[in-house]
């Protein structure tokens, strides 16, 4: 079966004369003459792991050269990395970029006409045909491939290749199919098909898709038949991989659109013959899930594993083409409405999805209202404030771990405000790097706490309390986290809790209270991390010295003592800033530092609490702004006593005044202080744990 139609191509030829869809036909075109003109041949050797493209000393990726396969240059320093692994991360690239100029080339003769473009594919899927076959099986990570490192690459790149071979296969000589067919399409079938996980997961996914889309193309059930299996085919892998509230199980925005983008091109190549699997109510759900966590610049949080870039401006955009695609299988409005503000946004429409699935008109771009958001069964407590530009986010994380792709991070925060990442979840780079375990999968890289400078082991918290009613005097979001007693050492026994109280409105600000609760008496190191872009201001700093416990805290520099127990500071960014008064537990020191950005040739600023006990409560206000601060004032007082918790703070600000009470036990108004009679008094009793 053709996986486009007669009907489907006529009218697909008719859309690139059209202005809608301009910018996406001179996409494929461009691409198509570079394909034409790149001066690289397919190489011969199996390609190796593309997450080796990394700057081992600055986490950044290293600058790829179609032209240059052993020359591979720093864009921090200029250093020239050559030889494995970096040579065969290059062959990665290079079969990729290949095989995305083949699929360009035969769509561009397809919907166009040009001989040019014809040739082009014809010669480049007879040269595989000529080469797959001694391609040696090799690899070891996520399974192994043959022309390319793994078989999860194997499987993304056959798609592409299953496309460009049906656009092309009636133009082709019959003795040239059959060749291709043999030799190429049916060995990537029969060699995916031993590389088949049994379990859920990502690459499960991709392989599922890769197979399905040559099975279309081949007109061979058998290699469609794993995608339609209950267990570990799509249906078993969006039953148990799609959580209730429609992410991936993984955790992280990036793997979930890469699954996103998997399970899409399964259902384009089964939409037809098996149209049966569209009906999935999970794959809606999937859809749907990053719109509504989606920050007002359309940007996500880089929670677990993951490109920082899924937090930048905009960053939706780059996964338009998904949205492009699921138009075509389910006509939802609020795909169009999305599309629409994206490319509002400044995201071109120049996608082959765009030209051969999207909407060919879409709805006038409209700025959806940003509730607070509960997504339970990822962990997700994301509250808003402010509208537009100026909208204020802050995540709080404390769901499943998510597998490999989980980071040690429970209870972590991530604040957003004025279109800036402030506080952000650093994601992480290549995997391929020490850096990625010595820091970007380490607790400190994260802000939240951790013991004995050590990273939590793997947990789910646990919500305790979520609410954001709109005529609220302040929303709550309240979670723990607690470790079995076979944990391992410190983390035996220990609780956190985290509790944010939230001033609704058009300049938010927030409470922050965090308890942590070693188990017996003996004291830990307990460390509070909280990284901010942009200077650190604050008053009475000290040079001081923080002991290096371990490589990850040597990564720490230009350290210096934060004096008292009450502290205020101001973080300086670029267009949004942040104040933040503390009040950390008696005998605690405060720390302010630089730490390891994303990429790490950057620095961010760190501040440490840190205290030796074996139960620590830190609290602070934080005041995102952008011209003028929010916040004037903030007194904290801590009135605990006798097992009960009582934390007070006076908030001031132009022309009002906020009183809150914070307690394990309603509040007893006649020991109000006399500055609570005219300020707004908000109280919040902790539940308990």
């Amino acid at each position: 079966m053709r996986l486009l139609t007669d009907n489907e191509i006529a009218q697909r030829r008719q859309r690139r004369q059209q202005p809608t869809f301009a910018a996406a036909w001179a996409a494929l075109v461009d691409t198509a003459d570079r394909a034409l003109a790149l001066r690289v041949t397919i190489p011969t050797e199996g390609a190796g792991w593309w997450h080796n493209y990394f700057c081992p000393d600055h986490a950044a990726q290293l600058i790829y050269d179609p032209e240059q396969p052993h020359a591979h240059r720093c864009p921090v320093d200029g250093h020239i990395f050559s030889g494995e692994p970096y040579d065969g991360a290059w062959r990665s690239r290079t079969q990729h970029v290949i095989v995305d100029g083949l699929y360009a080339a035969a769509l561009a003769w397809l919907l166009g006409g040009d001989e040019r473009y014809a040739h082009h594919a014809t010669v480049i899927l007879r040269t595989y045909a000529a080469h797959y076959p001694y391609y040696p099986v090799h690899g070891e990570h996520a399974g192994k491939g043959r022309c390319m490192g793994q078989s999860l690459d194997e499987a993304v790149w056959s798609i592409p290749l299953a496309w460009a071979y049906d656009v092309m296969r009636d133009t082709l000589a019959p003795d040239l199919r059959a060749q291709i067919e043999r030799d190429l399409l049916r060995p990537v079938a029969e060699h995916l098909m031993t590389q088949l996980w049994q379990y859920i997961h990502n690459i499960q996914c991709w392989h599922l898709a890769g197979l399905a889309t040559l099975g279309v193309v081949l007109d061979d059930a058998r290699y469609v038949a794993p995608a339609l299996a209950g267990d570990y085919g799509l249906p078993g892998q969006l039953r148990e991989g799609v959580l209730d509230d429609g992410w991936w199980w993984e955790g992280s925005p990036n793997y979930h659109f890469y699954t996103l983008q998997a399970v899409t091109a399964l259902a384009l190549a089964l939409r037809r013959q098996h149209s049966d699997v569209l009906a999935a109510p999970r794959l809606g759900a999937m859809l749907r899930a990053p719109l509504e966590l989606a920050r007002a610049d359309r940007s996500l949080p880089a929670t677990n594993d993951g490109w920082f870039d899924e937090a930048a401006p905009n960053a939706l955009g780059s996964h338009a083409a998904s949205y492009e695609a699921a138009w075509n299988l389910w006509h939802d409005p609020a795909h169009a409405a999305f599309l629409s503000r994206v490319y509002a946004a400044g995201t071109p429409r120049n996608t082959p999805e765009a030209l051969l699935f999207g909407p060919a008109d879409l709805p006038p771009a409209e700025t959806p209202a940003r509730p607070s958001v509960l997504h339970a069964a990822s962990g997700y407590a994301m509250l808003r404030g402010g509208t537009g530009d100026r909208e204020c986010a802050l995540l709080l994380k404390y769901g499943p771990h998510g597998g490999g792709h989980g980071h040690p991070d429970k209870l972590a925060l991530d604040l957003h405000a004025c279109g800036q990442r402030l506080a952000p979840d650093l994601g992480t780079p290549g995997y391929g790097i020490p850096l990625n375990r010595v820091w970007y999968r380490h607790t400190l890289a994260h802000n939240t706490a951790l013991l004995d400078a050590t990273p939590q082991p793997p947990a789910t918290g646990r919500l305790l309390r979520f609410s954001a009613a709109n005529n609220a005097l302040y929303a709550v979001a309240d979670a723990s986290v607690a470790w079995p007693d076979d944990a391992p050492a410190p983390y035996a026994g220990a609780t956190m809790r985290r509790c944010i109280l939230w001033r609704p409105g058009d300049t938010p600000y927030f409470l922050d209270i965090v308890q942590v609760r070693c188990a017996g008496d003996a004291p830990h190191q307990i460390d509070l991390a909280w990284h901010h872009q942009g200077a650190l201001d604050v008053a009475g700093l000290t040079p001081a010295t923080l002991p290096a416990a371990n490589e990850t805290y040597a990564l720490l520099n230009n350290v210096q003592r934060i004096p008292g127990q009450s502290w205020h500071g101001v973080w300086r960014a670029e267009n949004a800033s942040t104040a933040c008064w503390a009040l950390d537990p008696p005998g605690s020191t405060a720390y302010a530092t630089h730490a390891p950005y994303n990429p790490a040739a950057e620095t961010m600023s760190l501040v440490l609490r840190r205290a030796e006990a074996s139960t620590a409560t830190f609290a602070a206000l934080f005041a995102p702004f952008s011209d003028e601060p929010v916040v004037r004032q903030a007194t904290w007082t801590d009135r605990s006593a006798g097992g009960t918790t009582a934390l007070t703070v006076l908030v001031e600000g132009d022309g009002w005044r906020d009183a809150w009470v914070v307690g394990s036990a309603p509040r007893d108004p006649a020991h109000d202080p006399p500055a609570f009679a005219d300020a707004t008094v908000r109280e919040h009793v902790l539940a308990q744990m």
